[in-house]
């Protein structure tokens, strides 16, 4: 028997999809030359870096095996990096939707799978700061 929608638990990998999911999306509307200018590489290559990155500071604090202090902080500077660059990520599109003229539904939506990012991300980190208090 399946569990109602409302009354699903988020799954702990739910995080690694969506921060790669954002990413592929990402390289996928930037390498749109109807939308994005190629004059204006340099700037789809800070947008994708940065969804790349997210995603790649996720997988690296997903691999930090947690036995001491020494581990948690790196797994937790790399997941509050990985929220940060959500952060910033945000902050690139709304200087593409006024330079490319993007549709605000595509910014609404591109937009949003970012912030969900960064929020499973911060959801994350203070579940492992609680997690692993004792240390």
């Amino acid at each position: 028997m399946s569990v109602p929608q409302g009354q699903r638990s988020e799954s702990k990998l739910e995080v690694f999809v969506k921060a790669r999911e954002l990413a592929a999306y990402t390289i996928t509307i930037c390498r749109n030359e109807k939308k994005f200018d190629p004059t204006f590489d340099f700037f789809t290559h800070e947008l994708t870096s940065g969804a790349l990155g997210i995603a790649r500071d996720v997988w690296s604090a997903n691999n930090v095996k947690v036995v001491n202090e020494d581990d948690l902080r790196t797994r937790l500077a790399l997941q509050e990096r990985a929220a940060r660059r959500c952060n910033d990520l945000l902050s690139d599109m709304q200087i593409a939707q006024r330079v490319f003229h993007l549709e605000t539904r595509r910014i609404r939506h591109w937009g949003g799978m970012a912030a969900d990012t960064r929020n499973l991300i911060r959801k994350w980190r203070e579940s492992d700061a609680s997690r692993y208090r004792h240390l």
